[in-house]
């Protein structure tokens, strides 16, 4: 995949804009803001990525080792931040999966065993992330409804974009006929609109993609125990992501209740998810800005939002480029059983039932 330009070009233009204003509006007190940092919580805070990065890795290893067992977990690790980069400089996230799909078969895993895993730690994520966010509101919205004003419909917005993802893939998983006939109905209807070209081969390809998905469900199914320390390892690790930035808090000695700072991080992701721009670039700064300004005082806030992007996206698209742009001089043997049938493989690793 060709990253594209204009992408780039929106991440550095985001990268200027916020030095460059948190540079203009702290000017006087920079420098003192700066030198009576804890730099031990900033530290700390870094960890929490390398944490995030590394129980994602875990996740995805779990499943991979599952169905390929010569996956190694260093080859995982690379997989994961490659994921992570392309996920920085693609809208919505969207380029991830594919690359990490062809950086494992690279590494010797068939891919439609690759797509499988991929698929599977995507959907443990997303219901991890959605019962995350159910659980926040229920619980935090409250809170925030009365002194935020003008977001509380966007964090709705983000909660049922996350949902709608969510019984869209169970709908597929546990009523597969269903599903593709009223998605291959929505393609006739947006064609005869004019909105879709080659309707057909759209049709072709929902139900290519959905047979493969169905597969991987029902194989998800078959291994419950495993989805479920996989669905642990998610929930970690989106509660040290969470984290961040009560850390930062720390960093600036202020004191601030943990539960309340890590719905506001929640609210902040579920708004910032539907931002269409690479990082979401903006929208992620505006959504931390207006809920932690309830923690922050004015002098401090700005500085924590160049810290918290500075961590959060910033490192992670460094870190994920060294680790994408990394060429090793290992000829990696291609899996004897790459051109087999991907069903025949997910039934190979299932354990038939005792009679």
């Amino acid at each position: 995949m060709k990253i594209k330009k204009r992408n780039l070009i929106i991440i550095l233009i985001s990268l200027i804009s916020i030095i460059g204003y948190v540079s203009y509006k702290e000017k006087s007190n920079l420098l003192t803001i700066v030198s009576k940092t804890d730099g031990r919580w900033i530290v700390a805070t870094i960890l929490l990525m390398v944490a995030y990065w590394t129980l994602e890795s875990i996740t995805l290893h779990m499943v991979t080792s599952k169905l390929h067992d010569r996956q190694k977990f260093k080859d995982t690790v690379k997989t994961t931040m490659i994921g992570q980069f392309f996920n920085c400089v693609t809208p919505f996230s969207s380029g991830g999966q594919p690359m990490q799909a062809l950086h494992m078969a690279k590494t010797g895993v068939p891919f439609g065993i690759a797509s499988c895993c991929l698929l599977t730690k995507f959907i443990v994520y997303q219901l991890v992330l959605t019962l995350y966010s159910l659980a926040v509101l229920s619980f935090k919205l409250k809170e925030f409804v009365g002194t935020i004003n003008g977001f509380t419909y966007m964090v709705f917005v983000g909660f049922a974009v996350n949902t709608v993802v969510v019984v869209g893939l169970l709908s597929i998983g546990y009523s597969k006929t269903g599903t593709v006939k009223w998605t291959c109905k929505i393609i006739d209807r947006l064609g005869k609109f004019g909105w879709i070209k080659h309707v057909e081969e759209k049709k072709h390809y929902v139900r290519r993609e959905f047979n493969s998905f169905y597969e991987s469900f029902k194989w998800m199914k078959q291994n419950k125990k495993m989805i479920f320390y996989m669905m642990i390892c998610s929930t970690i690790q989106l509660t040290a992501y969470f984290l961040v930035p009560y850390f930062i808090l720390k960093g600036f000695h202020l004191q601030g209740s943990v539960s309340s700072v890590i719905a506001a991080q929640a609210f902040v992701l579920m708004i910032s998810s539907f931002i269409p721009l690479p990082g979401a670039a903006g929208g992620a700064e505006v959504s931390f800005f207006t809920f932690f300004k309830l923690f922050f005082p004015p002098n401090v806030l700005n500085v924590s939002i160049l810290v918290w992007r500075m961590i959060t996206f910033y490192l992670t698209l460094c870190v994920g480029m060294c680790f994408t742009f990394w060429r090793r001089d290992e000829g990696a043997v291609r899996d004897r059983l790459k051109g087999r049938n991907t069903i025949q493989l997910l039934a190979r690793t299932t354990k038939k039932p005792k009679s």
